[in-house]
């Protein structure tokens, strides 16, 4: 039990995570396609490059992208988190720390 919120969140906490979800979703969707495309442009440049600086600079930009997709991931993952720690009025880490429940 949350001890600002009780059981769980206020529906003005749902309906704000409600909107704030329907306009992320669209956006991370988005950013995450243009990030794979530009992956496998870049992939096709590498693999076309003739010379070492071709090369090496389609491999430095293939490197960005994958950490870019890679961070995005785990920004998604950490909404998704919090999102549902802000419903339910607590934040969970039972799986991931084995320490329990952390009650706002």
């Amino acid at each position: 039990m949350n001890m600002f919120l009780g059981d769980k969140s206020p529906e003005w906490v749902t309906a704000l995570m409600n909107a704030v979800t329907n306009i992320i979703n669209p956006i991370l969707i988005l950013v995450a396609t243009a990030g794979i495309i530009y992956a496998i442009v870049v992939g096709v440049k590498f693999a076309k490059a003739e010379d070492k600086s071709q090369r090496d600079e389609a491999k430095q930009k293939l490197i960005t992208v994958i950490i870019g997709i890679v961070v995005t991931a785990v920004l998604i993952l950490l909404f998704i988190w919090l999102r549902s720690a802000l419903q339910d009025g607590t934040i969970s880490i039972d799986n991931w720390f084995g320490t329990g429940r952390i009650h706002f």
